[in-house]
Formats: structure tokens, sequence, C-alpha cells
């Protein structure tokens, strides 16, 4: 386990604050597109905008907007590591700010909004609450976004996001400033937990059942979905959500090649921030070394006993 994640919520977010929402949602959420990531997500999210749908969610909304992140945080305890199902309820998915009371009340497990007013869901971190959202919105349609060939599945996500935030440079990072703290406490709470700490492993089993699982919760609640790839393009999408075909070729968003680049992008800022503050860390503590070995060889009785023979 974590260490971090024996440290109650409140005290993190105390030491490491973000300015987390304060939504109030006043659109339905419509569709819930439950697929892995890696199985045209980012696609799915520029299609919906172009079909005149607002505020889809997707894993790059959170790097954008990481206030999110702590309840995600919570959410990510309360299914891997403290299990809590009643905490993963539409009432904590969709809800504003908690007021004095219900923070009192609820110390340990307050929580803020995370899906906003978004219409839409794709992509991580909800997938990994796929069952949990067909349970709490029965009434949002249901895409089942997938790749038909796992392996080549598999190869996309290992050159992407199967090593994400594995590297010192990253666990530096978090303890110097908050918003990659918080984004290495959701993978580290929510993406390696889902794919059982191994994506090179375990990433097809967890991929196949990922799919096994949704497809039976949905026939146990008798609900439709979608079940599609990109290569399908517009028409089922559009015949199943009830919206006419545009004229437009159909997306084709965040390839392998442009995946780094895209998250350099995005977290090039934050990154900065936290390598400047490392590197203050690293003289600080290289003057506090110099002035320590100062002191210790001014003061030292060996040293001086040494100098008197040598003298």
């Amino acid at each position: 386990m974590d260490l971090v994640e024996r440290v109650p919520t409140p005290i993190l977010t105390f030491f490491y604050p973000l300015n987390e929402p304060n939504r109030v949602r006043t659109k339905e959420l419509q569709i819930l597109c439950l697929g892995l990531g890696r199985t045209g997500t980012e696609s799915l999210q520029t299609a919906f905008y172009e079909l005149g749908y607002h505020d889809v969610h997707h894993g790059w909304h959170m790097a954008l907007h990481t206030e999110e992140a702590p309840q995600w945080y919570r959410l990510s305890l309360a299914k891997y590591r403290y299990p809590d199902p009643a905490f993963l309820n539409r009432k904590e998915f969709d809800k504003g700010r908690l007021n004095r009371v219900d923070i009192l009340a609820n110390l340990l497990t307050c929580a803020r909004i995370v899906l906003g007013n978004c219409e839409v869901v794709t992509d991580m971190p909800s997938a990994a609450f796929a069952v949990e959202l067909l349970r709490a919105y029965p009434e949002a349609k249901v895409v089942l976004n997938r790749r038909r060939d796992v392996d080549k599945w598999h190869a996309s996500m290992m050159a992407t996001l199967g090593n994400m935030y594995s590297d010192w440079g990253s666990w530096a990072r978090q303890w110097v400033e908050a918003e990659n703290f918080w984004l290495m406490r959701i993978v580290r709470a929510g993406f390696y937990p889902k794919y059982r700490w191994d994506v090179a492993r375990h990433g097809v089993e967890v991929y196949n059942q990922h799919y096994a699982d949704l497809e039976a919760e949905c026939r146990r609640q008798g609900r439709e979905w979608l079940d599609w790839t990109v290569q399908d393009g517009w028409e089922p999408l559009c015949k199943f959500v009830g919206k006419p075909i545009p004229d437009t070729p159909f997306p084709n968003e965040n390839a392998v090649g442009g995946f780094a680049e895209k998250r350099l992008q995005l977290h090039q800022e934050r990154f900065r921030r936290a390598n400047r503050r490392l590197m203050i860390c690293r003289w600080l503590i290289a003057t506090g070394g110099v002035l320590g070995g100062v002191w210790w060889w001014r003061d030292s009785d060996l040293v001086h006993s040494l100098l008197r023979r040598l003298g």
C-alpha cells in the first residue's frame, strides 16, 4: 500500500491545497462512453462537441482542471483501497460544495463535484468507475467504445499510458507542487489499481474483463448499449444518440505519436514550477551540507587531534 493513502484526505488537502470546484448541474448527463483509454476517447470527445454537446469530460480535462483531482482521489480510495460502495453513487459524482456542517459530519470523505455540468463522459478516470456510473445514471445512453484488436490496444497503451508517472522525476515533483501531487495520487490510487499495478502483464486480461463486466451490468439492467469503434465513424453513433450525421470526416485525435507531445504541452507549466522548487531544495540541501561540514570541521575533537599531531 502507498503510505500516503493512510493519511486522511483533509490533511493532504491542507498541505497540498487546490481550489476545488463549486459547480451546480443544470444539464443532465446524457451519454456514458465507458471504454478504456486508447479506444478513441479523444476522438469521441471532439465528435460530441461537433454534434453540439457541451462539456464532454475526458482525461485531458482533469489535466487542465486539476482542482477536481482530490475528489477523484477520494472516489478511487473508496473503490480500490478502502472499499465503500455506498460512497460511489450519484450524490458523490454529482454534487456541489459541502457546507461547514457537512464537512464536520463527513471529515474523512468530504466531497466536491467531479463531473460538474458535463453532458458526456469518456476516458479515464470515469472508465475506472464504469459500473458505478451505469448504476448512478440509469437514464444515460451507453457507448462501449473499444478496439477489436486487443493486442494493438495493448501496444498503444504501453507506448503511452502504460508507464505513466513511473519515473523518478514524477516521484520527486509530487512533493513540491500541489498539482503534480494530486495527479500522482490519481494515477497511483485509480489508474494503476485498475490494471493491477502492471499494465504489461495484466492489461489484456483487465481489458477483456472491463467490457465483460459492463455488458453483464447492462444486461442486468435491461439496458441498450452501442458497441462502437473509431472505424465505425459517424453513422452508428449519430443514429444511437439521435443526431444528424455531419458532413465532415470523423475526428482522428490523440495518435500514439502525438501523445507525449500533448502531455508535455498540458503539463509543462506545472513541471516547470516543480522543477524550480526542486532546484531550490537541492541548493538548500547542498548549502546545509557545506555549512554542516564546516561546523563539524571546526568543532570536531578528532579534527583538532589530527591537526595537533600534524603540527
